[in-house]
């Protein structure tokens, strides 16, 4: 597939038989999201369907209803009736699992924040004391940041650190922390800085999902606990009842969270089959290990027993070895090599071919790193038609001033312990706020000293240690 998209996008290049050879390169383009989607499927489906088998929590019923509509697409794409597959179907479970997802990490922020106050009340009931030498520490704090040289990893250490520093600083001088890092993105695009106040509204728990009141009950009740509680006379028995309940949460949690990733991961596969297997591939293209892998996909999909189907893959997954690195190698190449295209040669395109490069660019967004990308807000912003809107000095003020009202409506009904809480949660998502190295280092004793409760200095100190100790 390599050597002939190289051909093809010479011809391509150099004008010769233009329209025919964009198609083919597509086509080319198709067979290998083709064999790559179908390779990963072959290695994932039947551990997801074992995982699924053998879970007892409260979401198995709608895993299971998923996973059967997946079977029968799986099965359609690959017998006489692939033309009759829905995309609809598949689609709308992608956007169920996206939305469970959501939901799922917003109970997550919201853990971290009240984990933050516990963690930092921990030691006044353990009666453990132990006296912090706070120059000595900012100076160890210091000198563990800057023993790398390299600027990404000192910045990632900073954050790392100050995300579990005491926080002893005023609402403004939050705000202006905020502030500072919004103005990075002052002549790029809006959707970059907008997707960054979003990150920060999202991790503060500035607002909720659709559905996080009612999508998961005992998480609701968990997170309703955690925010009727004085934290400054909590008691020891209220501080043991509450660390249970975040422990039980984060589990819950976490068996979902696995859960969904791995049938996010099927379903985009799955899509970019059916996106594609209807094209005009070339299956003299394909390599020997894209017929095993149809062979045991299709088995687990028919089987009511995939233990059983699963007694003839030995031979079928030795044909696999290697077959996922050497297809995301082709795609990649051919991916690059599309992308040129369609912003050099399409001008001119027909209609058809036009949508055939859309739904290209769609089955590119399904491989990406990230589960759950928007495929309509991604598609409507093609390479071959992306029109950026800039971020000018007008639009980051707006941006402020909706975000920080967002956290004045918040503080106004929550105590100190909770936001300086969600102070330090933000302030490990900026990016580094200080001038100089000596700034670091003065940030670093001034916030220690600043503290005057010995129990949080002492669990921030540990914290630190931790981090520092790798």
């Amino acid at each position: 597939m390599k050597k002939q998209g190289k051909i093809l996008l010479t011809n391509i290049k150099a004008g010769k038989d233009k329209e025919s050879s964009i198609r083919a390169y597509f086509s080319n383009l198709s067979t290998a999201f083709l064999n790559y989607s179908v390779t990963k499927l072959a290695l994932n489906y039947f551990t997801m369907k074992e995982m699924a088998d053998g879970n007892t929590g409260d979401e198995r019923a709608a895993v299971m209803e998923y996973l059967s509509t997946i079977d029968s697409e799986i099965t359609k794409a690959f017998s006489d009736e692939k033309g009759s597959v829905s995309f609809d179907k598949m689609l709308g479970i992608r956007d169920k699992i996206t939305e469970k997802m959501k939901i799922l990490t917003a109970y997550t922020d919201m853990l971290e924040i009240y984990e933050y106050i516990l963690n930092r009340k921990e030691y006044s009931f353990t009666g453990e004391t132990e006296e912090v030498d706070i120059y000595n520490l900012a100076e160890r704090m210091f000198n563990f940041v800057f023993s790398d040289n390299d600027k990404v990893i000192i910045n990632s250490k900073i954050q790392s650190l100050v995300a579990q520093l005491p926080v002893r600083m005023t609402k403004q001088r939050f705000y202006d922390i905020i502030s500072a890092s919004m103005d990075i993105y002052k002549g790029g695009e809006k959707k970059s800085v907008s997707d960054f106040a979003l990150s920060i509204e999202n991790a503060a728990g500035l607002t909720k999902p659709d559905g996080f009141e009612t999508m998961y009950p005992g998480l609701y009740d968990a997170y309703k606990k955690l925010c009727s509680v004085d934290y400054k006379n909590l008691s020891s028995d209220e501080y043991n009842e509450l660390t249970d309940i975040i422990s039980e949460s984060t589990d819950t949690i976490s068996d979902n969270v696995t859960d969904y990733l791995m049938l996010q991961e099927i379903v985009n596969d799955t899509l970019i089959v059916l996106f594609n297997i209807n094209k005009d591939i070339d299956k003299s293209l394909l390599p020997k290990s894209y017929e095993s892998a149809c062979t045991i996909i299709k088995s687990i999909a028919k089987s009511d027993d995939i233990y059983e189907a699963s007694l003839g893959f030995d031979n079928l997954f030795t044909d696999l070895e290697g077959a996922q690195e050497d297809a995301y190698e082709t795609l990649s190449m051919l991916v690059s090599g599309f992308y040129e295209i369609t912003e050099a040669y399409m001008d001119d395109a027909s209609d058809d071919l036009n949508e055939y490069a859309k739904l290209l660019t769609k089955s590119d967004l399904l491989t990406s790193s990230s589960l759950f990308t928007d495929l309509d807000s991604d598609v409507s912003l093609t390479p071959f038609s992306v029109v950026n809107e800039t971020a000018d000095a007008d639009y980051l003020k707006g941006l402020k001033e909706e975000l920080f009202g967002k956290f004045d409506k918040a503080f106004e009904n929550i105590s100190k312990f909770e936001k300086r809480s969600m102070m330090a949660k933000v302030l490990s998502l900026v990016p580094v706020f200080f001038n100089t190295q000596q700034e670091i280092k003065d940030y670093f004793e001034y916030t220690l000293s600043r503290c005057n409760d010995k129990d949080e200095l002492l669990c921030c100190s540990r914290l630190i240690e931790d981090i520092m100790e790798g």
